[in-house]
């Protein structure tokens, strides 16, 4: 399995529940991917905000690093990671 960095803006639906944040679906280069897992989660301090990092199974053999940035507020691709 390879990665491939990728650090595109996405446009993410989140789901927020007790100050917890848990992405859904994210829309990347016109096709929409259904989360069905959230391998890992984990947060950064960058400046003034937070950068946080999710680990992500969808609905396709990779897996995928998001990254949303409490400073914009903004989502990006940070990483594919390819299956075989």
């Amino acid at each position: 399995m390879g990665y491939e960095d990728i650090f595109e803006p996405i446009q993410v639906i989140t789901f927020f529940e007790e100050g917890k944040l848990y992405p859904l679906r994210f829309k990347w280069k016109g096709q929409v991917y259904k989360i069905k897992r959230v391998n890992s989660h984990w947060s950064v301090k960058e400046g003034m905000g937070r950068q946080h990092h999710f680990s992500v199974t969808a609905n396709t053999p990779d897996c995928f690093e998001l990254v949303f940035d409490t400073t914009d507020f903004n989502w990006q691709l940070a990483r594919v990671y390819l299956e075989g």
